[in-house]
């Protein structure tokens, strides 16, 4: 009978400590995205002499940087032409509209710079899309194309923008964002064909100069601004290099709301 007794009673506890962890699960799923969004406010920020009203969220992920890509460190820095000079000022002259277009009302613009080759890069694009579907009408994506991990981003970056011309940015993107490795122009004709788009057309305008001028400008914003990795964003007036998590995006867009980015 006593043995009854004492083997009871552990069968007890082990249920009541049972009841008690599913109890806690349950409260840290339900709680956990209130906790981080409180945990977001201790963000922290810093002023970008001559470029306001923008400031720079430190303490972000680690973005991904040419130097990963071979030899990169061997290349010989080559000064800048005239045209990426007047390129340069004109982005000094008037950020807001360098990053986000001459549009400055309605939801709060955020300008993703990604790399096809960036592998933070996909992981800061599915919270943003993500945050997207949940609250479509809080923010716009502006994306741009910054290619810094060698000829296979150019082309995926090229291509990208060509599709653009076409009203099928969207479709060319996740498709090579799918694709592990873009080889060269007759591997993006073949994925052209199969979204139905003008291939031929596609070609001309990849090694267009139009489409040449919009990688410069988005360089120069990278280059002003000391994007030197992907992804790289601009949230409103907030710009960061690197990962932050969906909490804290979240939360980041909501600071921004009225306060657009005006020069």
């Amino acid at each position: 009978m006593n043995n009854k007794v004492t083997s009871g009673r552990p069968n007890w506890r082990r249920r009541a400590l049972l009841s008690g962890g599913a109890i806690a699960l349950f409260v840290w799923v339900k709680g956990a995205p209130h906790l981080l969004s409180f945990r977001s406010e201790e963000l922290e920020f810093q002023p970008i002499d001559g470029l306001e009203p923008f400031r720079r969220l430190v303490g972000t992920g680690s973005p991904t940087t040419s130097n990963s890509a071979v030899f990169a460190s061997l290349d010989t820095p080559v000064p800048p032409t005239p045209e990426e000079l007047k390129l340069l000022q004109a982005v000094r002259d008037d950020p807001c509209a360098a990053i986000f277009g001459a549009r400055q009302t309605g939801p709060v613009p955020v300008a993703m710079f990604s790399d096809f080759r960036c592998p933070v890069c996909k992981v800061m694009n599915k919270r943003l899309s993500e945050l997207q579907a949940e609250a479509p009408d809080s923010f716009r994506i502006v994306r741009h194309e910054l290619p810094l991990l060698g000829a296979s981003s150019r082309t995926a970056s090229r291509a990208v923008l060509a599709a653009d011309r076409q009203g099928a940015y969207m479709e060319m993107h996740e498709r090579l964002t799918r694709t592990p490795a873009v080889t060269d122009e007759a591997f993006i004709e073949r994925i052209a064909r199969d979204l139905g788009m003008d291939s031929e057309q596609l070609l001309r305008d990849m090694n267009s100069d139009e489409i040449e001028g919009e990688l410069l400008k988005t360089k120069a914003i990278a280059d002003l601004f000391g994007f030197y990795g992907t992804p790289a964003f601009a949230v409103g007036r907030t710009v960061f290099l690197g990962s932050i998590s969906t909490s804290s995006l979240e939360w980041l867009i909501a600071q921004e709301t009225g306060n657009p980015c005006q020069t």
